[in-house]
């Protein structure tokens, strides 16, 4: 689909155009508008995301700045601000040719995000994003555009937020590479060597950042604020693709190592700016659920290697942390199936990212009643969800279900209604006294190259007549239209077993806690 004058020729983005297609809801034609054209009014076009993101919220950020300004420092001179900087960045404090004033103003929008965001505790593109973002606009509205990168809208990432997601990150661009773009990554093995191609690709976001030209950052960082992190893993695999086109022309000489080439390659870069944007977003299929699928399996290897350790104040840092005890009693105090430490114990299963979500509930049948339309009608803006179901038998299990139950509703390419949703962070559990067993789904722990079996990939169903999670050689969990019988049985997408003593169960009570309100 092409929007009128999207085309790189006929000359920069018109920003009343632009600024036209957000209001109207048309985010894929503004997204090719910027993929297409240059930009010339960048402040302008910031500004207009800006709008769309905080859409419908009545925020005075100018206020809410200064306000915490005088509160972290005490007084708004620049000289109280200047090389201080918060726990959550790291050492890569990119300036962009910021002058002294300018780079005093960084440190001070950075220490206030920090500190509107305790939960926050490392970030390293927190840094380089308010130099970019105060090269074109005011402290103010700077401020405003990283509140809303940090607590983004459902369904869209910018920030990894803890050192366990930016090491997952540092480690996505190699399992990517070999998905999109595997011959381009096997001639760099063969060249320097697995290993040094590993350890390589692990700084593959500072190539954007530190090393492409300013102009091109600026560019690139356009299409990031409108569309998320996905943009940055394009922008990585253009490089390396581009690059190993490079290295291996006849003559090239390929002494040092891949890094440092890498990063020479970056600094000299010699393609035209619109041919670079061409090849990353020329990639094919790829798609926002196999990049979901590899950050799973990248959290999980993290996860059971115990390689990163998040710190606070000395200590390792746990999701029951971060789980207010407040949060945790009123939780109990209205769920009829959870006591504290089952609450606890499946609150450690969830993904990290969304510990520091408030959960909510949001349905139970024994306040809302056992209608399938009021189940989807109290649950289905809500994302992701955890579904808590108790048997007349005592047995208690459930689902963490990671997409919105509104995705039943959705159509594929070929305009049918899709039969299986969600992504691979979807687990079945059920407990065991205190203890909760979980079930993830089962490509955690294959090789990530390969789409895997389609029954693999059956993670939640939903339509007028029955609910189901987990498929293929049976159903993992199934519930019937009158949320009063059910049955779970082994299935291929989980590797479980049935989750109740009796396959085919009665229903006494389901519980439904919510995190993303997605109306907000």
């Amino acid at each position: 689909m092409t929007v009128e004058g999207s085309q790189s020729s006929g000359g920069s983005i018109d920003l009343g155009t632009f600024s036209a297609l957000l209001e109207q809801g048309k985010i894929q034609d503004a997204k090719i508008l910027l993929r297409t054209k240059p930009i010339t009014d960048i402040a302008g076009v910031w500004k207009s995301i800006l709008v769309l993101r905080t859409k419908n919220k009545l925020i005075d950020n100018d206020s809410i700045y200064w306000d915490t300004v005088d509160t972290c420092f005490g007084s708004r001179n620049l000289e109280d601000c200047a090389d201080q900087t918060p726990g959550c960045v790291d050492s890569h404090q990119l300036n962009y040719d910021l002058d002294t004033e300018s780079k005093a103003q960084v440190c001070r929008l950075v220490t206030c995000i920090a500190y509107m965001s305790p939960d926050v505790p490392y970030c390293p593109l927190l840094y380089p994003s308010a130099a970019l973002l105060r090269k074109f606009l005011s402290e103010a509205e700077c401020f405003g555009f990283l509140s809303c990168l940090v607590s983004p809208s459902p369904g869209l990432t910018f920030f990894t937020q803890s050192r366990r997601s930016w090491d997952i990150t540092c480690r996505a661009l190699k399992p990517l590479a070999l998905k999109y773009i595997k011959k381009h990554i096997s001639e760099l093995e063969r060249s320097f060597g697995r290993d040094k191609v590993n350890s390589g690709l692990t700084g593959w976001i500072w190539w954007i950042f530190k090393y492409l030209p300013v102009r091109l950052i600026t560019r690139i960082f356009t299409s990031f604020l409108l569309e998320g992190h996905k943009v940055l893993y394009r922008t990585g695999l253009a490089i390396l693709k581009l690059f190993s086109k490079e290295i291996f022309k006849p003559g090239t000489n390929l002494s040092g190592s891949l890094a440092s080439q890498i990063q020479i390659f970056c600094s000299n870069l010699a393609i035209p700016e619109e041919e670079f944007i061409r090849v990353g977003f020329k990639i094919q299929r790829f798609s926002k659920s196999d990049l979901a699928k590899i950050m799973v399996k990248l959290e999980m290897e993290v996860k059971a290697q115990n390689s990163i350790k998040i710190e606070d104040g000395g200590r390792r840092r746990s999701n029951q942390e971060l789980l207010n005890s407040e949060t945790v009693e009123d939780l109990v105090a209205v769920s009829d199936n959870l006591s504290y430490k089952q609450l606890v114990k499946i609150w450690n299963l969830i993904p990290e990212r969304i510990t520091m979500i408030t959960p909510k509930l949001v349905y139970s049948s024994n306040d809302h009643g056992t209608s399938l339309q009021t189940f989807f009608n109290k649950t289905e803006k809500y994302e992701p969800t955890i579904l808590v179901i108790k048997s007349y038998e005592g047995d208690v299990f459930g689902a963490y279900c990671s997409t919105t139950w509104a995705c039943r509703n959705e159509k594929d390419d070929r305009g049918m209604r899709q039969t299986y949703f969600g992504t691979g962070e979807t687990f079945l559990f059920k407990l065991d006294g205190d203890k909760v067993l979980k079930y993830p789904w089962v490509g955690e722990n294959k090789e990530i190259e390969g789409r895997g079996n389609r029954a693999e990939q059956l993670y939640m169903s939903g339509d007028t007549t029955m609910i189901t999670v987990g498929g293929g050689d049976g159903t993992g969990l199934y519930l019937d239209e009158n949320l009063e019988f059910g049955r779970t049985e082994p299935c291929l997408t989980f590797n479980n077993p049935p989750l109740a003593s009796d396959k085919n169960f009665t229903v006494s009570l389901i519980e439904v806690f919510g995190f993303n309100n997605l109306d907000d």
